[in-house]
């Protein structure tokens, strides 16, 4: 790797692989160092005596004929071998009060909503029509930053935002609380609809799913499911000629004269490069990677001032139960085992209890039923659990191998009230705590989507630029936001923003403007 390169990219997630295969399309010879044995980022799987398990929940919109993935493919090259299967019901809401589908036919759902709170018939029928109003005004709104599109385009896109999408800029700074106090009065439907998003959050935590079920817009991937997508991104980048470098920990940023110029990576070895492409942790790449004195003073007040998202405690089970016998369709599960009066309130601080908090129970193995063995299926609850449990100061709690157990064994008690008889036919146990996923991802305390989302960072447009010339950012932690198809997005973004400084150095000194394919 002694070789200098047009762009280095730190992370193979699939941001990182979005911007690379871009860019070695573009003729640019790039590396991505990733620091783990293998791409995805959140997007791999783990096999544990057969079964095999995804570490993370993700939901796949965007995806269909009309989403903006088709985009994202055609501009990468990538020819979607993979199948893409529509997901329908989106997913299935268990509470011990009553169970409810959300169904991607939102006429239906509407209906079954009614059905379980009649007395707010009128308020769900007049927010169900909010939401499909917003939805039709912001179509084929492109998810591209301002700072790689013309004039041309941001008048365009001024012109629809503002006055062909006056919803957005009415809810663009609201928070959920706000907009669903607005339209109800019972508090277990305000909670529901909140779909566990927290104080401060954004309208995007609690209508996405009220989004995806307006466009039909939700997919799984048949067979090996969700690391697919990264293979399917490294084999394109790589017959463009881009460069994988696993196993590979950069640990510094080199910066010369305000320009980034290349990177270290562990061991001491320097990789010079023109451009440098951040996939990873803000948090990392300011503070450890450049260091807080190369940073202007405002920058970094402003990272202090950000929150990170929620770290989440996952527990996996090979299990020999029949789970498409006993009725489950393989469709994400949000399950409440309480529901609180105020889903805003703050938590008074006392003794935390995971079995209180919302659940996400994936099976993935119904709907490919090569991730178990015959007979078999794979089981996966994700719920919120604090970064601190598992952390003491800067070391690891002395006793976090118990405090695993009692949280795994207590996931698994609360979900046997969704899935009868669960403990007594586990074959299989693993877990991932938050300094599971930070040591695996590098994300702070395991961030599970970058920053978290409020409504005040909604608020902002969010550069990829950073204050480091020649330096630039892909990945959940920047723009557009978190999510598969938002950091693809994101990826394409970034490469963009290189493509374009090329063309302006090109331009500087008074060189034709060629393609960066023609330029190298």
């Amino acid at each position: 790797m002694g070789a200098t390169y047009d762009a280095v990219i730190i992370g193979a997630g699939m941001g990182g692989l979005s911007c690379g295969t871009l860019l070695a399309k573009e003729g640019l010879r790039v590396l991505i160092c990733e620091q783990a044995s293998k791409p995805g980022g959140y997007c791999v799987n783990f096999k544990r005596n057969g079964f095999t398990f995804a570490p993370a929940v993700h939901y796949l919109n965007e995806f269909g004929p009309t989403g903006q993935m088709n985009e994202a493919f055609q501009t990468l090259g990538i020819s979607p071998e993979i199948e893409f299967c529509p997901q329908d019901p989106q997913r299935r809401i268990i509470t011990p009060q009553f169970q409810l589908t959300l169904s991607t036919d939102i006429d239906q759902f509407e209906r079954d909503l009614i059905h379980l709170f009649p007395k707010e018939r009128l308020s769900i029928h007049a927010y169900i029509e909010e939401w499909k109003k917003f939805v039709k005004s912001i179509e084929g709104l492109p998810l591209k930053s301002l700072e790689v599109i013309s004039p041309k385009e941001k008048l365009q896109l001024l012109y629809k935002g503002i006055l062909k999408a006056p919803l957005l800029i009415r809810y663009r700074g609201k928070t959920s609380q706000a907009v669903l106090d607005s339209f109800f009065k019972d508090p277990l439907l305000k909670y529901l609809l909140s779909f566990g998003a927290r104080k401060g959050s954004s309208i995007l935590n609690c209508a996405s799913p009220i989004f995806w079920a307006l466009t039909g817009n939700f997919y799984y991937i048949k067979g090996e499911g969700v690391e697919a997508l990264p293979q399917l991104f490294l084999r394109q980048y790589q017959a463009y000629g881009g460069e994988l470098s696993c196993n590979t920990l950069v640990t510094k940023i080199q910066v010369e004269r305000g320009e980034a110029r290349g990177v270290q990576i562990d061991g001491g070895e320097e990789i010079r490069s023109r451009y440098v492409i951040s996939n990873g942790d803000s948090h990392a790449t300011f503070h450890s990677l450049i260091g807080k004195h190369l940073l202007p003073n405002r920058f970094i007040q402003k990272l202090r001032q950000k929150e990170i998202s929620a770290p989440i405690f996952t527990l996996y089970a090979g299990v020999d139960l029949d789970l498409a016998q006993m009725g489950f369709d393989g469709s994400l599960i949000h399950y409440y085992p309480f529901m609180d009066d105020n889903p805003w309130e703050e938590k008074d601080g006392g003794e935390f209890d995971v079995s209180k908090e919302k659940m996400a129970i994936r099976m993935d193995s119904i709907k490919n039923p090569m991730l178990a063995p015959k007979g078999k299926h794979t089981i996966a609850v994700a719920a919120y659990t604090p970064y601190e449990l598992f952390a003491d100061g800067e070391t690891v709690n002395p006793r976090y191998t118990q405090i695993k157990e009692e949280i795994a064994q207590k996931i698994i008690g609360a979900t046997e009230q969704v899935i009868p008889g669960l403990s007594s036919h586990v074959l299989v146990q693993d877990a991932s705590t938050p300094l599971t996923y930070e040591r695996e991802t590098l994300n702070t305390h395991g961030a599970t989507m970058g920053w978290y989302l409020s409504a005040k960072e909604f608020s902002r447009i969010r550069s990829q630029r950073t204050p480091i010339a020649r330096l630039y950012q892909a990945g959940h932690w920047t723009f557009p936001g978190g999510g598969i198809p938002m950091v693809i997005l994101s990826g394409i973004n970034a490469a963009k923003l290189v493509l374009k400084d090329m063309r302006k150095f090109t331009n500087k000194f008074r060189v034709p403007l060629l393609s960066p394919k023609e330029l190298l």
